[in-house]
C-alpha cells in the first residue's frame, strides 16, 4: 500500500466512542526527521543534523510518502504500526525498517529490525533498533553502524541520548578508512575505540573515556580521557597538536600550544618551544578580526644557554637575551580604499629567521604602513617603509652589504596611475605619478658601486601620456604615442660622491613615439599561424645628468624578450631612457590539432641617435653595463614556449651576442607530467658582468621530480648543482604514502653554501589521518664534512 499526506494534516480529533485518534502524518513526520538523530556517531554530523532540526529546516510543503505489507491501528492503546518492508519517504530522507510504530500516549517512535535511514546529505544509518521520543530529548540506538558522506565510518554497540542535550555512545569505532576489498572482516588501517564517546550539545564538546588509537587493528596509543570541540564550533580554547624535532644549534626540542577564545571576534595562542640546548622560547599571538579587517600581535623572546652551539662570527653567538615584536594590520575603509601595517622590531639582526617565527621568517622584512586605492584603472598607494635584512653574518664580506645602517627609509613613497579612454582624440590618456624620499645614516658602497648614498634624495616624477591603435582596411596597425615627463630631485650628501651634488635638479622628457606591426594568419588543414613582424620607434632628446643622480629603484638592469618592446627599460624611476631608440621584433604564435600550442618572440633593439643611457658610464651602480643594451645594436633577445597534450611543456628565454650569437643569458625549464611521471629540469646561464654584478660566469641546473610506484606510494627528488663551482647546492629524496584515510610523508635533505664545505642536513616526516589531524617534525644535523 502507499498513501501520500500532507505534513500537515491531522486525523479527526474524536470519533464517535470518544477515543483519540493518533496522529499518523506527524508520527511519521517525526520518525523520518527524528530516527536519524541519535543514530549518527560522527560528531560533526550529528550536531549539524540536530541544530538543521531544532531550526525548523524542513520544507513547509513536505508530504510524506509511507508504503508497508500492513498498517494497524490501535486506538485503544493509541498506536499505529506500520509492518513488513516498511519505507517512508519525508523531505528528502529515506527510512527502511521491518517494523515501525509510534505511541501516542508515551510520545515515543520505535523503529526495528534492518533499520536504514538515507538523509540528503548522503549518510547512511543501519541500525537494529531505534526507541526515541518524538522530541528528540530521549532515545535509544542498538547495533548502530554509519558510512557518512564523507566516506567515514562509525558504529557503536549502543547509544543514547538524554534530556539535557548528551548523547552517549557505547563502545564506538570510528575510522576514515574504506574496508578491504578483498576481506573486509579485516581491521582498517587506522580506527579508534573507545569505550564511551559523549556529544554534549550544549557545550559542544566530544569526550572520550577510555579511547586507543589502533593501527593495523594493534593498540598504539591509550587515552584515559580527552575532549575536544564538535566541528559546528569553528573555535574553542585548547591545546594544539605538539611538536617535536632536533637540531645540532638547539638540541632536542618540542613545541606545545594553547590556544585561547577571549572573545567572539579575538583570540590569544600561547606557546613555549623547549630547546635542550638553549632554554624555553616563549611565544603569544593576539588576533583580532573587526568588522572591517583584522590586526594582529606577536611577541616572542628568548634567554640563550650555550651561545657557542652557534656558528662563530654570527649574530646567534653574539647575543643571549633576545627578542622580537611583530605585527600586521589590514582594514577597508570602504570598497575602494584599504590601509594597514606590517612591523618588526627585535633586538637583533637574525632572531625572527633563527627561531622561524611564524610569518617574521623571511630573510628581508619590509617595515610598512600603507593606505591604499583601486577603482576601474585607476590605482593609488601611499606608504613609508624601512628595510630589514635578517642577516646571520657578523663577517666584514657579509656587513658591506646588508648592515642594518645601510638600510634605506623610505619616507613616504607615493604611486597613481590613472587610465582612461579619451573621447576628443579617440585615443587613451594616463597619468603616472610618483613620489619618494630616501634617508640612509651610511653609504651602502660595495666595489666601488654605490648602492645608496648616505643622506636623503626626494625625487617627484609625473608622466602624461597618450596613444592610439588604428588599423587599416588591410590589417596593418598604427598605433602613435606621445608623453611627456617632469622630474623634480633634491640631495642631500652625507658623504661626498663623485659627481653628485647637494641641491635641486630638474629633468623633462618629451617623447614621441610609433608603433607599426601586421599580422598575418596562416592556416592548413593541421594548424593555424600568426606571424606579427613589430617595428617601434621613440624619439626623445638627451639628458646629460641623468647618469649622476642617486640610482635607488632602477639598479636590477635585465633586458629580455619581456622587455623587448617597452618604452623605457629601466626598472624604476630613477633612471630613464634618452635619445632616440627603435625596437624591431616577431611575434609568433601557433595552435595544433594535435593540442601543442607554441609562442615565440625574437628581436633587437637599437640606438640610433644622441646618447646611449645604458652606455653610461657615470652611473652610480652601473646600472645599463653588460646588460645587452650598451652599444648602439643590442644584443638579440628571444623567448619560446611550448605546450602539448601528451604532457610535455618548454619554456626558454635567452640573450644572445650582436656579433656571434654567443649566449649571454639564458634560463631554460622543460617539464612532464603524466599519470606515472612529473618531472622538471631547469638551466640558467648568465655570463660575466665585471661591470655591474660579477666577473664569473654563473651556471646553475636543477632538477625536481615524482614517480607513482604504486596507486599509494610515490618516490620525489630534487636537486640544485652550481656548475661554475662544482658545487651541489642542496639535494632531496623522499617517499609519500596516501590513501583515503592516511597519508605519510618522509624526506632526507641536504644543503650548502658556496663560502662553506659544511653540509646541513635534515629528515623531515609528516602524516596525517583524515578527518582527525596530523602531526610534522624534523631532524637536522648541522657539521657533516
Amino acid at each position: 500500500m502507499g498513501r501520500w499526506y500532507p505534513a500537515s494534516r491531522t486525523a479527526p480529533e474524536k470519533g464517535s466512542s470518544g477515543r483519540a485518534v493518533p496522529k499518523i502524518a506527524h508520527f511519521a513526520v517525526l520518525l523520518a526527521l527524528g530516527v536519524s538523530s541519535p543514530a549518527l556517531l560522527s560528531h560533526s554530523n550529528l550536531v549539524s543534523t540536530a541544530q538543521a532540526q531544532e531550526q525548523g529546516q524542513t520544507a513547509p510543503d513536505a508530504q510524506l510518502f509511507l508504503t508497508a505489507d500492513e498498517l494497524i491501528y490501535d486506538n485503544d492503546n493509541e498506536t499505529v504500526t506500520a509492518r513488513g518492508n516498511v519505507q517512508l519517504e519525508y523531505d528528502g530522507r529515506n527510512v527502511v525498517a521491518d517494523q515501525v510504530s509510534y505511541n501516542q500516549a508515551t510520545r515515543r517512535v520505535r523503529a526495528s529490525g534492518n533499520v536504514e535511514i538515507l538523509e540528503p546529505s548522503g549518510n547512511r544509518t543501519y541500525a537494529q533498533e531505534i526507541d526515541i521520543t518524538d522530541d528528540f530529548g530521549v532515545g535509544f540506538v542498538n547495533a548502530l553502524r554509519v558510512e557518512t558522506a564523507d566516506n567515514t565510518r562509525i558504529a557503536a554497540e549502543s547509544a543514547e541520548r538524554f534530556a539535557d542535550q548528551k548523547t552517549v555512545f557505547h563502545h564506538g569505532v570510528y575510522t576514515a578508512c574504506e574496508p578491504c576489498r578483498e576481506n573486509p572482516d579485516r581491521a582498517p588501517m587506522w580506527q579508534v575505540k573507545a569505550q564511551k564517546v559523549i556529544l554534549d550539545g550544549v557545550e559542544k564538546t566530544v569526550t572520550y573515556k577510555h579511547a586507543r588509537f589502533e593501527l593495523w587493528g594493534l593498540p598504539i596509543a591509550y587515552f584515559p580521557w580527552f575532549s575536544h570541540p564538535d566541528d559546528s564550533v569553528k573555535r574553542k580554547s585548547g591545546f594544539l597538536l605538539p611538536q617535536a624535532g632536533s637540531d645540532s644549534r638547539f638540541g632536542y626540542w618540542g613545541k606545545q600550544s594553547y590556544f585561547l577564545v577571549t572573545g567572539d571576534s579575538h583570540d590569544v595562542t600561547l606557546t613555549a618551544t623547549q630547546f635542550t640546548g638553549q632554554g624555553t622560547l616563549a611565544e603569544a599571538r593576539w588576533r583580532h578580526q573587526m568588522e572591517n579587517g583584522f590586526y594582529d600581535v606577536t611577541i616572542a623572546g628568548i634567554s640563550q644557554n650555550n651561545r657557542d652551539d652557534f656558528a662563530a662570527g654570527s649574530t646567534d653567538a653574539s647575543v643571549t637575551d633576545r627578542g622580537m615584536l611583530g605585527s600586521h594590520g589590514r582594514f577597508d575603509i570602504n570598497p575602494r580604499w584599504t590601509f594597514g601595517w606590517d612591523v618588526l622590531v627585535q633586538s637583533d639582526s637574525s632572531f625572527s629567521r633563527t627561531y622561524q617565527i611564524d610569518e617574521f621568517t623571511n630573510s628581508t622584512f619590509t617595515n610598512q604602513a600603507f593606505l591604499e586605492g583601486l577603482h576601474d584603472r585607476s590605482f593609488f598607494n601611499l606608504s613609508a617603509k624601512r628595510y630589514l635584512v635578517q642577516n646571520n653574518d657578523l663577517t666584514a664580506s657579509a656587513q658591506a652589504f646588508s648592515f642594518e645602517s645601510k638600510q634605506p627609509t623610505v619616507l613616504p613613497t607615493l604611486d597613481y596611475n590613472y587610465v582612461r579612454s579619451e573621447d576628443l582624440t579617440g585615443g587613451e590618456l594616463s597619468l603616472d605619478v610618483n613620489l619618494a624620499t630616501v634617508v640612509r645614516t651610511e653609504q651602502d658602497l660595495a666595489n666601488t658601486r654605490v648602492h645608496g648614498i648616505d643622506g636623503e634624495s626626494g625625487r617627484a616624477t609625473a608622466d602624461l601620456g597618450w596613444k592610439k591603435k588604428m588599423t587599416t582596411a588591410g590589417g596593418l596597425s598604427f598605433t602613435p604615442s606621445l608623453s611627456l615627463r617632469g622630474d623634480w630631485i633634491n640631495t642631500r650628501l652625507d658623504t661626498a660622491v663623485a659627481g653628485v651634488t647637494t641641491g635641486n635638479s630638474a629633468r623633462f622628457m618629451p617623447t614621441a613615439g610609433l608603433e607599426v606591426s601586421y599580422p598575418v594568419l596562416a592556416q592548413n588543414n593541421g594548424s593555424s599561424h600568426i606571424f606579427e613582424p613589430v617595428a617601434q620607434l621613440f624619439v626623445r632628446p638627451d639628458l646629460a645628468f641623468s647618469g649622476v643622480l642617486p640610482n635607488e629603484d632602477a639598479q636590477s638592469m635585465v633586458f629580455d624578450a619581456s622587455t623587448l618592446f617597452q618604452r623605457d627599460k629601466f626598472s624604476g624611476y630613477d633612471r630613464i631612457e634618452s635619445g632616440t631608440r627603435a625596437n624591431l621584433g616577431l611575434r609568433y604564435s601557433g595552435q595544433f590539432n594535435n593540442g601543442m600550442s607554441l609562442n615565440g618572440v625574437f628581436g633587437q633593439s637599437y640606438h640610433i641617435a644622441g646618447d646611449n643611457p645604458y652606455a653610461r658610464t657615470d652611473d652610480l651602480v652601473n646600472a645599463g653595463e653588460n646588460s645587452g643594451l650598451e652599444n648602439h645594436r643590442s644584443d638579440f633577445v628571444a623567448s619560446l614556449s611550448l605546450i602539448t597534450d601528451s604532457g610535455f611543456t618548454l619554456s626558454t628565454q635567452g640573450r644572445f651576442d650582436e656579433d656571434d650569437f654567443e649566449v649571454q643569458r639564458t634560463d631554460t625549464t622543460l617539464a612532464y607530467t603524466d599519470d606515472i611521471f612529473s618531472l622538471a629540469a631547469n638551466y640558467t646561464f648568465i655570463d660575466t658582468q665585471p661591470q655591474y654584478a660579477s666577473t664569473k660566469e654563473r651556471q646553475q641546473v636543477g632538477f625536481r621530480g615524482k614517480v607513482k610506484l604504486t596507486d599509494n606510494w610515490d618516490l620525489f627528488a630534487g636537486a640544485q648543482y652550481n656548475i661554475e663551482s662544482g658545487l651541489l647546492i642542496s639535494d632531496s629524496v623522499g617517499l609519500n604514502y596516501h590513501d583515503e584515510c592516511f597519508n605519510l610523508t618522509l624526506a632526507f635533505n641536504e644543503s650548502r653554501s658556496d663560502s662553506v664545505s659544511k653540509v646541513n642536513q635534515s629528515v623531515t616526516f609528516k602524516f596525517s589521518l583524515r578527518t582527525i589531524g596530523g602531526y610534522q617534525g624534523s631532524v637536522d644535523e648541522t657539521g657533516f664534512q
